[in-house]
């Protein structure tokens, strides 16, 4: 009895981080900021449940505050994802001190790109 409760404990623990996996996969993918921007471009990943965004500049965690908030653990700014219509992810906003920068995110090598904004 107690190594099928075990089990079952296991098999629901793995359902629950694949869940949330899969979850944060609707923000993977590489964005693409404006020309003149800090950096070029992001890409942003799930690794080992955990969603994180490299650039040149380096890697950091992205962490979940509410929404499609995200606190940028490393640079102690924040990363919102905008979704379109049908509720898909289709831009990222990144606001780290004086920085605020809006890219697409690339679909098939085709996306718009968004304005760079630095405040004073």
């Amino acid at each position: 009895m107690r190594k099928l409760f075990l089990l079952s404990f296991l098999v629901l623990a793995a359902f629950a981080v694949n869940a949330q996996t899969d979850t944060l996969q609707q923000y993977t993918g590489k964005y693409r900021f404006p020309e003149g921007s800090v950096v070029s471009e992001i890409n942003v990943t799930v690794e080992s449940g955990v969603l994180m965004a490299g650039s040149v500049m380096g890697n950091t965690e992205l962490k979940k505050t509410e929404g499609d908030v995200f606190e940028i653990v490393n640079f102690g700014g924040t990363a919102t994802f905008k979704r379109n219509t049908e509720g898909k992810i289709i831009s990222v906003r990144v606001q780290v001190s004086d920085v605020d920068m809006e890219g697409a995110k690339q679909e098939s090598g085709v996306g718009a790109f968004f304005t760079t904004k630095y405040t004073e």
